[in-house]
């Protein structure tokens, strides 16, 4: 590989040329000199129109096809710039060979909108982006990882540090034969995403990938060139019954034409836990145990015996005490990708090609060279061609495909993480003296076992997608006057290989001889070799525009367009999902000065009742760009933009999840517990028993989304302000009545009756300048964002503190608590729940209604009920190759509940440090936990609903990414044939800061996969 790049760049290194030149100045007699500046991109290759000025802003010239120009210095420097690019400062001299360097924040004059490209100057929605290179300096598997922190309105949460695969076959052995599992249905679309929850104004955006409706995020950063959300309802009305949800759009690099421009990544990293528990050691958990179990009136477990052997180690069969953690988790987990980017073209073809592998590694230990680790290795490929047939026809043909496969021990990462956690230091050894596994009649399966010895799982995901673009431009007959068409087929499907082995636990007590006695507890079986579909997806997309664009007296520039699109998933063994748009949009602005832009889209569904299947959507914006007048152009041109804008809209929202599956159409089956014992002997027949309830009157959820916003910029566009302000209403939400009731033998379906807003604020500010060769840059945003629950049909409530109705959406509800209860008397005089005897030391729950006892009258919101504030700052600089960026991202106003249960819910399981705060009489003024109990407390632990004890703040700050890299001289690299050689460092989660530091404040749970925290060194290669 490396042989075939060192090849290209010799074949298509770009010249340095050094012929001096002279020219008469025309004026008297003088001559002056001509300096030749070559400039060239970061491939290396001749920049067309870049520009020279002079250090009062006077264009001295602009370079050629060949990347040249030719320039009288009248000063001692002048600047070479060009859009994209970092300018350049040239001092007089010799002729110079410039390479301009990406801007970081590199914003185009044209920005990629839902199903289209449209001048930056003229979006009147809501609508921000974040390009390649804010991207790829975040080594991450999933690009919306990338995208944390970068985009006002976005906003995300890591849940995970690891994918879950998916395990679950979609088909089962019956009678009947091979029959689908319900438990993988309904659905019309399917993701490769389990590791990032994400929304954007609080709603799950549609995802569009290079103008098709995919929700994959497996994409390498490398190759995309963009990622655009759209939040306001005119941006995302051509979705139609989908447009509530607002657009996550990604654009792939596509061909340029010139010469080959090639780029090869190479990158390896580090993978560390971010947060892992930290249990205590078998006698720490021992002392305590038997606390618990004397506080609960009962016999000690633990003998003084019992303590001096864990303390002592000496026996490690009968007193084990072993760190789970340390035996089967290793600190650092490699990751390594690789990407091959090769772009380039003619005037009449230009082409893109990409390769992308990926490496990653979990953080289990394997042994005996059998790699039973979870782990995840990824093909991705993806091409482009674009083709002018004609001078007025284009053709252009995408091609992506993927190849992931997945590996996981044998006992699956779920079980695994599940038993880590709950599986005490004391319970077992390791391996027994006659290398068996340990185990319990309790614990029968081994830890170690499950993570090393058995077997594995193998998932395999398969994904190919070909979009064909036409395009033809009727100029010849009516200017302006143009025709596209998108055809685009998809297929995915998954499979799981199971090798799983299972085997037997010992428990090992000792005779009176002084002998092992072994006796076996657990399951043996051969390793096994089954082979399971998971995942089945296949879709058709094809759209259809016609559309004219003209200018009059090129003042007046009015465009407008016909849409047709429709969309057919097959997902599982379900019946083709079917969603078809009409839309008609229209846009004028006069002198880029005023705007005014509408769209209407009829827009269906086919798994509503016929007759109700379509609906009418509209939206409009206007805008007024305040700089463009003359009283600011003469007085204030400082001032370059200062753009009003206002959209409005009505838009829809199927909601697949709360519709249900042809719900309108009542279901009938047997359910295998309803029927009747039929004849002499009693056999059990199962009847056929009503599945739910049809709802005919169910319909798409709708949304009135108000959005007005302001876009400044300043000093030569040194300083940008965008700020946007938001109203979004939505009603006829599918929800289940609060005042259902059982007596018909069945739950009410979800009808159209909620009303929920979201309302909020959203700030970016962006400045970037050079002082000379030092190019630096900040960028920040921040969204503030409230959502309340305007109706819910909730039960009726006695008091104003038990309403859900005008709490924020999805609220949290529970009990009060004041603490912990101090002395006997407290205890005494305190309000009890459910009739639970209290005791000093356990939390002291709030009787809000003061009539003595804790019932559902008590329960109010708990935690955070302010509007959740979201921000992310980047910062960096680049000087003489050097280049440094850093981003951090943090939330306020976050709250979330986490239940500590001593020893786990059954009270037989480990125990962690956070226990060491326990509640006693000699701590009673410090104490962070409540008294130990075993297991279930109805008080202490959820038992009614939760309690504001187990509240938590998830406020934090991060240093999400850090990137530090250099690029050789030009000088340097031009004699080893290569265009640019950067060496680079980055770094992803560096460094939180939270108030409840316990827990990660994203992972807050202590059997999930943690955050990982990411070291990685790379170099890239530009010919």
């Amino acid at each position: 590989m490396l042989g075939v790049l060192w090849l290209l760049s010799g074949i298509y290194a770009v010249k340095a040329q050094q012929t001096p030149t002279t020219v008469s100045s025309g004026v008297g007699n003088e001559t002056r000199a001509l300096q030749k500046i070559t400039v060239v991109d970061e491939f290396g290759k001749p920049v067309n129109g870049a520009q020279v000025y002079t250090n009062k802003g006077v264009l001295l010239g602009t370079t050629n096809q060949e990347g040249v120009a030719n320039v009288a210095f009248a000063e001692q420097s002048v600047t070479v710039s060009y859009a994209g690019y970092y300018p350049k400062t040239i001092v007089k001299g010799a002729n110079t060979k410039v390479r301009l360097v990406v801007d970081y924040l590199a914003s185009a004059n044209f920005t990629n909108v839902l199903y289209d490209t449209k001048p930056a100057k003229q979006i009147l929605g809501a609508v921000s982006s974040v390009n390649n290179s804010q991207l790829k300096t975040t080594p991450t598997p999933l690009y919306v990882n990338a995208l944390t922190g970068r985009l006002p309105g976005f906003y995300t949460q890591q849940v995970s540090g690891f994918r879950t695969a998916k395990i679950t076959p979609i088909t089962y052995v019956d009678l009947a034969g091979s029959l689908p599992s319900e438990a993988t249905r309904y659905s019309s679309s399917s993701t490769d995403n389990s590791e990032i929850a994400f929304n954007l104004r609080g709603m799950l955006p549609v995802t569009i990938v290079d103008g098709v409706q995919r929700d994959i995020y497996s994409l390498d950063p490398e190759d995309i060139e963009s990622v655009t959300v759209a939040k306001d309802a005119l941006s995302a009305l051509l979705l139609g019954q989908k447009s509530s949800r607002g657009v996550l759009q990604v654009t792939t690099k596509k061909g340029v034409a010139g010469p080959p421009r090639i780029s090869f990544t190479a990158q390896t990293g580090i993978q560390n836990a971010l947060k892992t528990p930290k249990p205590l050691d078998a006698y720490q958990y021992a002392y305590l145990y038997n606390e618990a179990l004397q506080n609960s009136g009962r016999v000690a477990a633990f003998t003084e015996e019992d303590f001096n052997a864990f303390r002592s180690g000496n026996s490690p069969i009968l007193n084990p005490n072993v760190n789970w953690y340390n035996q089967v988790l290793r600190d650092d987990a490699p990751i390594s990708k690789y990407n091959l980017g090769v772009n380039g073209g003619g005037k009449t073809a230009r082409y893109a090609i990409s390769l992308s592998y990926l490496n990653q590694e979990g953080m289990f230990k394997t042994v005996d060279n059998l790699n039973t680790n979870l782990g995840l290795q990824r093909y991705l490929i993806n091409s482009s061609i674009d083709v002018d047939v004609t001078k007025n026809f284009n053709l252009g043909l995408q091609l992506f495909g993927r190849i992931q496969d997945g590996r996981q021990p044998g006992a699956g990462t779920g079980a695994i993480l599940s038993a880590l956690q709950s599986t005490p230091n004391y319970a077992y050894p390791v391996v027994n003296p006659d290398g068996s596994y340990g185990g319990s009649s309790i614990f029968n399966s081994n830890l170690y076992q499950q993570v090393t010895g058995s077997g594995y799982l193998l998932d395999n995901t398969r994904d190919l997608m070909a979009n064909l673009d036409l395009k033809y431009k009727f100029d010849d007959f009516l200017p302006g006057l143009y025709a596209s068409g998108k055809i685009n087929v998809a297929a995915t499907s998954s499979s799981l290989v199971d090798r799983n082995r299972r085997q037997p636990v010992f428990d090992v007590t000792y005779n009176e001889l002084g002998n092992p006695v072994y006796a076996r507890y657990g399951t043996i079986s051969n390793p096994s070799n089954s082979f399971a579909t998971t995942s089945t997806t296949n879709s058709f997309y094809a759209q259809g525009t016609i559309g004219y664009e003209t200018t009059i007296n090129n003042d007046h520039q009015l465009g407008g367009k016909l849409f047709v699109d429709q969309q057919i998933s097959n997902y599982q063994f379900d019946l083709p999902a079917k969603y078809s748009n009409f839309a008609a949009t229209a846009n004028y602005n006069y002198q880029s000065r005023y705007f005014a832009e509408a769209a209407v889209n009829y827009s269906g569904f086919n798994r509503f009742q016929p007759g109700k299947r379509y609906g009418t959507f509209y939206a409009f914006g206007l805008g007024w760009d305040i700089a463009a007048e003359n009283f600011i152009k003469e007085n204030a041109s400082w001032i370059n933009e200062l753009k009003l804008r206002a959209t409005y809209g009505r838009t829809g929202n199927t909601n697949e999840a709360g519709l249900g599956y042809y719900s309108w159409r009542a279901s009938f089956g047997q359910n295998g517990t309803n029927g009747y014992d039929l004849g002499a002997q009693y056999s059990f027949k199962s009847g056929i028993a009503e599945k739910g309830l049809a709802n005919v009157n169910a319909t798409w959820e709708k949304g009135d989304k108000l959005n007005i916003g302001l876009d400044m910029a300043f000093l030569n566009s040194h300083l940008k302000v965008t700020a946007d302000v938001y109203r979004d209403k939505y009603f006829d939400l599918l929800q289940q009545r609060g005042s259902s009731i059982e007596l018909i033998g069945m739950a009410y379906p979800n009808e159209n009756i909620g009303k929920n807003l979201y309302t909020g604020q959203e700030l970016s500010i962006t400045y970037q300048n050079n002082i000379n060769s030092f190019n630096y840059f900040i960028t920040a945003n921040a969204s503030r964002m409230k959502s309340e629950v305007l109706y819910m049909n909730e039960i009726q409530q006695k008091y104003a503190w038990n309403y859900r109705t005008g709490m924020p959406v999805g609220q949290t509800f529970g009990y009060l608590a004041n603490g912990l209860i101090q002395t006997q008397a407290e205890a005494d005089a305190a309000p009890r729940l459910g009739g639970t005897k209290v005791y000093p030391g356990d939390v002291k729950l709030v009787d809000l209604n003061n009539d003595g006892i804790i019932n559902i009258y008590d329960q109010t919101a708990l935690g955070n009920t302010k509007p959740v504030i979201y921000y992310g700052a980047t910062l960096g600089f680049s000087i003489k190759g050097f280049d440094m960026s850093i981003l951090l991202q943090g939330v306020k106003n976050r709250t979330y509940q986490q239940t500590d249960y001593a020893f786990g819910n059954n009270g037989d399981r480990q125990g962690y440090e956070y226990l060491l705060g326990r509640w006693t009489p000699e701590t009673a003024n410090t104490a962070t936990y409540p008294r130990l109990t075993l297991g279930f407390n109805a008080n202490n632990t959820p038992y009614l609903n939760n309690s504001s004890f187990w509240t938590h703040s998830g406020e934090y700050l991060r240093i999400r990414n850090i990137d530090v890299g250099y690029t050789l001289p030009y000088s340097i690299t031009n004699r080893i044939k290569v265009a640019g050689l950067r060496i680079f460092a980055n770094a992803q989660n560096l460094f939180t800061t939270t108030p409840y530091d316990r827990l990660d404040p994203e992972v807050y749970g202590d059997t999930a996969y943690p955050i990982q925290k990411i070291f990685n060194v790379g170099v890239n290669i530009k010919l």
